[in-house]
């Protein structure tokens, strides 16, 4: 799952659309929202993939929480047309960093 790293003006480092995608759907998951990424690793079909974005990035806005770009979803799309198999490897590394997530607030007794 390569993708090239983006550098802003100041030449740092910018997260690439799947990592923002991952970040993203890693908050579904420290909040105990499987479902969505359940779909995302099971489904081949990218449209009824799409229908799951919709509805986790609107649980995510409603939650406060970061939401990728426009540029993001579209880089994501492109990527998910030419290569539906990403859909599951996206939904594995969101779950793995959305419990890493959750352990590390419940070791620091922070809520939210």
């Amino acid at each position: 799952m390569a993708e090239e790293e983006r550098r802003d003006n100041e030449g740092k480092v910018e997260k690439g659309y799947l990592d923002t995608m991952i970040e993203a759907l890693s908050y579904l998951v420290k909040d105990k929202m499987y479902g969505p990424l359940d779909v995302l690793a099971t489904t081949p079909d990218p449209q009824l993939a799409y229908g799951v974005l919709y509805n986790a990035i609107r649980y995510l806005a409603s939650q406060k929480y970061p939401v990728p770009t426009e540029e993001d979803l579209n880089a994501f799309f492109a990527m998910v047309r030419k290569r539906p198999e990403v859909l599951r490897e996206v939904a594995i590394k969101a779950f793995v960093r959305g419990i890493m997530k959750r352990e590390s607030e419940e070791k620091s007794g922070a809520k939210g």
